[in-house]
């Protein structure tokens, strides 16, 4: 017998362990969760602060380890401003800031 007949036996017995692994593995299934169940009360909503310096903590990483990691940061750190701009408008307009001191 050469080689290449031996092969499909060897892959059947390849699948049927792995078959007997999953149906072993089916037994081991979590407790349900009743998703249409009433949900609790939402906590009170907290006024949001605008941040004066959005970018402080990625600067405080340093440069990005790439080829022209200061060009980078500095895309980084536009990308920053505006996920709080955007964050601020979204504040605005649910009427969440905070009073300004």
């Amino acid at each position: 017998m050469n080689r290449q007949q031996t092969r499909p036996r060897d892959n059947q017995r390849d699948n049927q362990r792995g078959a007997n692994q999953r149906r072993r593995q089916q037994g081991k299934r979590p407790a349900q969760v009743d998703v249409w169940r009433t949900p609790g009360e939402l906590p009170e909503v907290a006024p949001i602060a605008i941040p004066h310096e959005v970018g402080a903590l990625l600067r405080s990483l340093g440069d990005p380890p790439v080829g022209n990691g200061a060009a980078a940061a500095g895309y980084f750190n536009a990308v920053c401003e505006r996920a709080a701009a955007v964050a601020f408008a979204l504040a605005v307009s649910a009427d969440l800031l905070a009073d300004a001191d």
